[in-house]
């Protein structure tokens, strides 16, 4: 196992003191423990939202036979 020094915040070393006492191991397993768990949370992705395809028959907004409403319809500027 490598040693390494690390700056912990004072509230976090108390929980992990804490945490110490009630599982009566060492400070290094449980921080490494811990780090390793949060390590493999994010390794794993999230699952992709399920997509719910709709689609509903719209309908031609003017009369195709009729030449001179189709005509009209391609010169408006606007729908």
């Amino acid at each position: 196992m490598t040693r390494t020094t690390v700056d912990i915040d004072d509230p976090v070393l108390r929980e992990l003191k804490v945490l110490q006492k009630k599982e009566g191991r060492s400070l290094g397993k449980i921080v490494s423990r811990l780090l390793a768990e949060a390590l493999a949370h994010e390794r794993v992705s999230p699952q992709a939202p399920k997509l719910q395809w709709t689609s509903r028959p719209m309908g031609a907004m003017v009369d195709l036979a009729d030449k001179e409403a189709l005509y009209a319809a391609l010169d408006q500027d606007e729908p």
